[in-house]
């Protein structure tokens, strides 16, 4: 039993009366917990052995039926027991969850690997490093969302969107804010922000490009749907450095970009510096960069507030990698049968290097693609992606190093495991790369030279992960130890503490609420039950 169910008393009598509620409240949970100890092993006696015996649909029904009974048995005996209702889910971060099932009794293949525990890894990326071996993710803060997903929600589990996120998400807030007033200065990559006691003294900024006009259109149409572009509008720039920036497809967003190298051989002048001083270009700052970023950015910062250095230290992030295949196949004749009123899949769980697939067919209808190219399909994959460590940025080469990687991974699941899901696809090693559209003369696996693969190895990019300890070292929108800074992003602490929208969002209304007062309150900010 953990300490924070135990109950201490002491003899003699004085001081045992402060004790007794405490007592009276423990006794009942941790009868239930040993009561569910009995359940379960009254289960694995009499029905453990029918899921090594069953065959064909009959055992698939009684195996998942297995895993949903032991894992929520050892779920319920481990909250009982180790004070969950009582001080809240952050009580059981000290460990990871799938240790914690171990802790609890569950079964190895049935709870402890089961696939909803295997799944909720791989969809919030819980790998240290991206290294598959090395799962690691706080217990509370897994049990905390795999409650809200599987009690809280609202309509569906999941709600697939209909149109790219930047443009279903991020292109009507730009458009309000710029029809707030709001000013917008693209291609100025921040490089530091420098305190001044405990304030932000000044913000320097490298201006990254010259404009044409005085402002910047990012916006292009695409079947009348406003859309961010994956590349720069690059007859908005000044034409020598946007011939300069297409010659050398240059990557403005990288960390690892050549490009302040580029301008000074070409035009023989260092990129033009920005200065913002607190007092004349602002009052505030709120920072909503990843905290993958805080390092390269605020230095200075970290020396002086040692919250903010640890919350860099202790919420760690991890690289992460996509691919995307158009096929002229849909999903029956890939060999997916299985669409209940014909909801297509959310899959994890599924093979590394890439262990989460959803056809995303929805979207087809708005990419433009010629009548003889349309797709019948269009399927993502992601997953962590393994990276041991990080060059300085001096090392131009490791993004396209990265890419690379994600690349091979991708079409090694294709040629030989994609069967698994696809069962049309053919034996491994057999994949039929005419299924993907291309629009050339390619042939073979050349074929995928034409879809759309990436690494996500930024700074900013990398996914904010939940490792074990990490809660507590999360820090609020206000506590950055600079009166003028605000944080915000799904690293900060929000009471969801992990990496999703969903933390992002409330995170930003903590940074609403700091500034102004408003929401006064923020849902999921505090537990189902116990402490905050």
């Amino acid at each position: 039993m953990r300490a924070a169910s135990k109950v201490i008393l002491s003899w003699p009598a004085k001081g045992l009366l402060p004790w007794l509620p405490a007592f009276l409240f423990a006794l009942p949970l941790c009868a239930l917990a040993g009561a569910l100890v009995g359940v379960r092993q009254r289960l694995h006696s009499r029905y453990r052995s029918l899921v090594d015996r069953a065959d064909g649909d009959a055992s698939d029904d009684i195996r998942r039926l297995f895993i949903c009974l032991d894992l929520g048995v050892t779920v319920m005996k481990g909250v009982f027991e180790d004070g969950v209702i009582r001080n809240g889910f952050d009580v059981i971060n000290d460990i990871d969850f799938r240790q914690w099932l171990i802790n609890h009794g569950g079964d190895e293949e049935l709870c402890v690997d089961s696939a909803p525990v295997r799944g909720f890894y791989d969809l919030v990326f819980a790998f240290e490093g991206g290294d598959f071996g090395k799962p690691n993710i706080e217990a509370g803060t897994l049990l905390r969302a795999m409650a809200r997903i599987g009690l809280a929600y609202k309509g569906g589990i999941m709600f697939k969107m209909q149109a790219g996120m930047g443009d279903t998400v991020f292109t009507p807030l730009y458009q309000a804010l710029l029809a707030r007033g709001v000013k917008f200065k693209f291609f100025h990559k921040v490089e530091e922000l420098v305190p001044d006691g405990r304030q932000i003294g000044s913000i320097r900024m490298t201006q990254q490009v010259a404009l044409k006009g005085e402002d910047y259109a990012p916006l292009v149409d695409v079947k009348d749907l406003a859309c961010w572009p994956s590349t720069p509008n690059y007859g908005q720039i000044d034409p020598a450095q946007a011939a300069l920036l297409q010659a050398h497809d240059v990557n403005l967003e990288s960390y690892w970009s050549d490009w302040p190298k580029l301008y000074h051989q070409q035009f023989d002048k260092e990129l033009p510096v920005l200065t913002l001083k607190r007092g004349v270009d602002f009052d505030q700052v709120v920072f909503g960069i990843s905290v993958g970023s805080l390092k390269a950015l605020c230095p200075q910062l970290l020396a002086q507030s040692p919250a903010l250095n640890t919350t860099y230290e202790q919420v760690q992030t991890v690289a992460t990698q996509a691919y995307q295949v158009w096929l002229d196949k849909d999903l029956k004749q890939m060999g997916w049968d299985y669409q209940p009123d014909g909801q297509q899949p959310v899959l994890s769980g599924f093979s590394e290097p890439y262990d989460t697939w959803a056809p995303m067919d929805q979207l087809l209808c708005r990419e433009a693609w010629l009548a003889p190219l349309d797709p019948r399909n269009v399927s993502y994959f992601c997953s962590a992606l393994p990276v041991a460590s990080y060059p300085p940025a001096s090392d131009s080469g490791f993004p396209a190093r990265m890419t690379a990687l994600a690349k091979a991974g991708a079409v090694e699941q294709l040629s030989k495991r994609i069967a698994s899901l696809w069962s049309a696809a053919g034996p491994a090693g057999a994949f039929p790369w005419q299924w993907l559209v291309d629009g050339s003369e390619a042939t073979g696996v050349a074929r995928f030279d034409s879809q759309y693969w990436r690494a996500n190895v930024d700074p900013s990019e990398r996914y904010v992960m939940s490792v074990v300890n990490s809660t507590k070292y999360r820090l609020q929108t206000d506590q950055s130890g600079f009166s003028n800074l605000y944080l915000t992003g799904d690293w900060i602490k929000t009471g969801l503490n992990a990496g999703c929208v969903e933390a992002a969002v409330m995170a930003g209304m903590q940074t609403s609420r700091a500034m102004s007062g408003h929401p006064a309150v923020i849902e999921g900010e505090t537990d189902f039950l116990g402490r905050s």
